[in-house]
């Protein structure tokens, strides 16, 4: 028996051996298959022993040859939007708080419009929401510029001579800055759900544990408005002065609503570039690094980026929020 077709049948896909390794491979076969001759004192050997050894050689040089052919390397794992949004979500949870008195978050609001000039314009404001101790709330809106975005509406408004478009700095002298919404419901998160903000960073940080504990407020009893209920006062939570891991458990909440989905790699229409957890008309980023809010955006009926919230900045320190000094009703206490 040729013990080279052996090691061909039971590893067809082994790449031929080369002559000196075929050579070396025999000649250990056949060593391995001398054997010495029997003492006349061991009367009854068995014959077959020298075929023994031959097949167990055989079995050696068979596995010498696997351990020689290359292994073939695994592939890169693919990762899914959602896997890196629950990587996002742990390190935002882990994320130390920084200390103050005050929280306080700066947003600036994009939205564009149509004109009755022949072009569309992109108008942009800052907002800002500020909360301190012994129920103080502060919030204000101040508008930033108009102007054309697209090359066709910026060459039609420099031939009219660039004329100023309002809402913009210095449109409204008399009020150059107002307040933004109904301070008094700062904190609400939906309708019935308006926590102080000792009861909103006592939160969860669990997912389940935060819908339980949301959905307590509820009083809806259709499941569909439930859903909705729910997918708003997370939407809003996570840009609240909640804990991280609270606002961490909100993002996982959100990806798990019907008809949500994780993407990656969002157009970034208003510079907004990271995962998103896009809903019906609406894209949450957020940072892929980080796990941190970037903003919110704003989709048609196409899915076409129509206005955005973008987060300039967020969080707590010791620096008292100082309203423009015309704003008026910018201040009040919960």
């Amino acid at each position: 028996m040729n013990e080279f077709q052996v090691i061909d049948s039971v590893m067809p896909d082994v790449p031929p051996s080369s002559a000196g390794q075929l050579a070396a491979a025999r000649e250990r076969v056949f060593a391995a298959a001398r054997v010495p001759p029997r003492s006349r004192g061991r009367a009854g050997g068995r014959p077959w022993t020298g075929m023994a050894l031959v097949a167990a050689a055989v079995v050696l040089v068979v596995g010498a040859v696997v351990a020689l052919v290359p292994r073939p390397e695994a592939g890169p794992v693919a990762v899914t939007p959602l896997q890196k949004l629950e990587a996002a979500a742990a390190r935002l949870a882990a994320t130390p708080e920084a200390g103050g008195r005050y929280w306080r978050r700066d947003v600036e609001q994009v939205l564009r419009t149509k004109s009755d000039r022949p072009y569309k314009v992109e108008e942009r404001a800052a907002d800002v929401l500020a909360l301190g101790p012994d129920r103080e709330v502060y919030g204000w809106h101040e508008p930033i510029s108009s102007k054309p975005y697209t090359a066709e509406g910026l060459k039609a408004w420099r031939q009219e001579g660039s004329p100023k478009l309002c809402p913009a700095r210095g449109c409204d002298t008399n009020m150059p800055a107002y307040s933004s919404a109904d301070l008094a419901l700062a904190l609400q998160l939906a309708d019935g759900l308006k926590p102080t903000l000792t009861e909103l960073r006592d939160l969860p940080t669990e997912p389940a544990a935060l819908r339980s504990r949301l959905l307590e407020s509820c009083a809806s009893q259709v499941a569909a408005e439930r859903e909705a209920w729910l997918r708003g006062a997370a939407s809003r939570l996570i840009g609240s002065p909640a804990t991280p891991g609270t606002r961490a458990a909100a993002y996982l909440l959100l990806a798990s609503s019907p008809g949500a989905e994780v993407i990656d790699h969002v157009p970034g229409t208003f510079g907004l570039d990271g995962l998103a957890v896009q809903l019906a008309t609406e894209q949450i980023v957020i940072d892929r690094r980080t796990g941190r809010l970037l903003g919110k955006q704003g989709l048609t009926p196409e899915g076409v980026a129509w206005r955005a919230e973008i987060v300039r900045s967020v969080g707590w320190s010791d620096v008292r929020p100082v309203p423009p000094a015309t704003c008026v009703r910018c201040t009040a206490r919960l």
